[in-house]
């Protein structure tokens, strides 16, 4: 057995459990207010059609996250930490000890359509390998689904929760390449400032074996993904888009 992949499996038993009861509480449902006005009301507002709601209801379950399990931080329990600082220069947004051996870093990912962003690869490279590398880590992605619709019970609008799944970067076999932007902030061109992306279909074929699932793994596929140059060639795709040792147009 890989005792390492037991704590993991755990760990997101635990914290799907933890996000599938905080919305339960509001029946799935979250209302936008401000000053008691449902922000959602008119049929022309602008909130629809933004990013901002993500945002607000990243920051909404990663606070009850932390709120959640500090109320129920019973030893069999995990206890949830907010990042520190401003997640727009971290590749996770909130942590967790587990067993006292794993601190496991969680991306939260609020979904309306497809979202297979991970994080940009340079500030994945800070947090799971550069940061205390004698640490042993696991890196979530944890994914909330929403939609807008109105409510059945009040006729209101409302932000409405759909499925909640999670999945760990150290099941996914990044040997024969990774995918991602091109997204850069500076003058001269950074390939390790793009976002790492992992569709369903690239996770689902790409799968690291289950005695081989390990931090020391993952760490190296994060090494060449921030330094490919010395040994692999870069591909410029298509569709904006820049694939490392590209494995296939499957993976799309």
């Amino acid at each position: 057995m890989n005792k390492y992949y037991n704590e993991l499996k755990n760990f997101q038993k635990k914290i799907e459990f933890y996000a599938k009861e905080i919305f339960k509480v509001y029946g799935n449902e979250l209302q936008l207010k401000l000053e008691d006005y449902n922000l959602l009301s008119s049929k022309n507002n602008v909130i629809e059609s933004s990013t901002a709601t993500g945002f607000i209801i990243e920051e909404f379950l990663v606070s009850k996250l932390e709120i959640y399990s500090k109320e129920h931080n019973l030893p069999y329990e995990y206890k949830i930490l907010r990042n520190v600082g401003s997640t727009t220069n971290a590749s996770y947004d909130c942590w967790c000890i587990l067993n006292e051996k794993i601190k496991a870093l969680v991306n939260v990912k609020i979904c309306k359509d497809a979202n297979n962003a991970v994080a940009a690869i340079n500030e994945l490279h800070h947090d799971y390998v550069e940061t205390n590398p004698n640490e042993v880590k696991c890196f979530m992605v944890l994914k909330i689904h929403y939609s807008f619709a109105n409510s059945k019970k009040d006729s209101q609008r409302k932000i409405m929760i759909g499925k909640i799944e999670s999945y760990f970067l150290e099941e996914v076999d990044f040997s024969n390449g990774h995918k991602q932007d091109h997204r850069n902030w500076s003058q001269n061109f950074n390939a390790s400032s793009g976002r790492l992306k992992v569709s369903d279909k690239f996770r689902s074929e790409c799968v690291v074996e289950e005695s081989e699932i390990s931090y020391a793994k993952t760490t190296e596929f994060i090494k060449i993904m921030h330094n490919p140059s010395k040994q692999l060639k870069y591909k410029i795709g298509n569709n904006s888009s820049l694939m490392i040792a590209e494995p296939s147009e499957k993976y799309e």
